[in-house]
């Protein structure tokens, strides 16, 4: 699971662009390749908190990033790539009196006709010939998520999907048949718990394919909704009927959860349409597992169109008392 930017950089969620930098900073010069040569774990450090810095310096990025909750979310919908584009690095490396890396600005780099995050690194980390000059290790089709495939592969493709509320609610495998260059696929897909409408799931590699390699595959997320339910970010909201009495005297009654139903207490007292929080009995939060939102429950009294004799004049007399 990927480590939260935040946490990779050793920052508050509220901190400062300024307070980003600073950490970066840091965290680059004690971390570059030039520092540790021949260091792998010290690369792999160094691409971590380069990627993290990526996002968070970006306001656009790190306000999505923030909606996502963690990075393993956020990677579900924003490749490598998507990440590091429009990130100079050559200027911010060499504000910190560190060497260049031949990145330049991610947008516009092409070399070699190959461009992407693989590449970016590549410069930097690249392996040492015989005759001492930078050789840059060659990105295959059909590469791991993080590295970039060659320039010419085939586009993404994009295919809506329509996931019932139990399968955000909980999680899901869903098997799907998908044609695609006039193919037919077979492809298992894992619906993570939390997932919301317009989310993204990328399944690298199963996009349109050319001689140099597929793109991938985003389905767009569509969630239908419970009646029972309404969802407003990972809170629930839900409707509980309650008696005169219950309200007037106290007592307890029955509220649906996605637990099934649960009994909560009500005060002697409670107003009409007060609304009870339950905790974590809401909707998963996307990418932390193990956490929820809320329940929020709205108390509304129950029909009395077919109330008896006796519970007619029982309201005759709450008239008659004030109330």
């Amino acid at each position: 699971m990927k480590t939260d930017y935040y946490t990779l950089l050793g920052v508050t969620r509220d901190a400062s662009p300024e307070a980003i930098k600073k950490a970066y900073r840091k965290l680059a010069m004690q971390w570059h390749p030039d520092m540790n040569p021949g260091d792998k774990a010290a690369e792999e450090k160094f691409k971590q908190v380069s990627e993290a810095y990526a996002v968070l310096s970006d306001a656009e990025k790190r306000k999505k990033y923030d909606s996502f909750g963690s990075a393993e979310a956020f990677s579900q919908s924003y490749s490598t790539d998507d990440i590091f584009r429009d990130v100079n690095f050559d200027d911010l490396l060499a504000q910190f009196g560190l060497k260049s890396s031949g990145w330049g600005n991610f947008r516009g780099r092409k070399a070699g006709g190959s461009s992407g995050v693989s590449s970016i690194f590549d410069d930097l980390f690249g392996t040492t010939t015989a005759s001492g000059a930078r050789g840059r290790p060659t990105s295959q089709p059909g590469a791991a998520a993080g590295q970039a495939s060659p320039a010419g592969r085939g586009k993404d493709a994009e295919v809506p999907i329509v996931v019932s509320f139990a399968e955000a609610m909980n999680g899901a495998e869903r098997q799907l048949r998908l044609h695609i260059d006039g193919e037919e696929r077979q492809l298992t897909v894992r619906i993570p718990a939390g997932i919301t409408t317009g989310k993204k799931l990328r399944v690298r590699g199963e996009g349109h394919k050319t001689a140099m390699g597929a793109g991938d595959l985003n389905l767009l997320v569509t969630v239908e909704t419970d009646p029972r339910f309404e969802r407003k970010g990972d809170d629930l909201h839900t409707v509980a009927l309650v008696r005169p009495s219950t309200l007037i005297l106290g007592g307890s009654v029955e509220v649906e959860t996605l637990g099934g139903k649960k009994s909560i207490k009500v005060a002697a007292g409670t107003s009409t349409a007060a609304v009870v929080r339950i905790k974590r009995q809401g909707a998963p939060i996307l990418g932390k597992t193990g956490e929820r939102g809320d329940l929020y429950v709205k108390l509304e009294v129950s029909g009395t169109a077919s109330a008896t004799e006796a519970q007619q004049n029982a309201a005759k007399l709450l008239r008659d008392a004030g109330l």
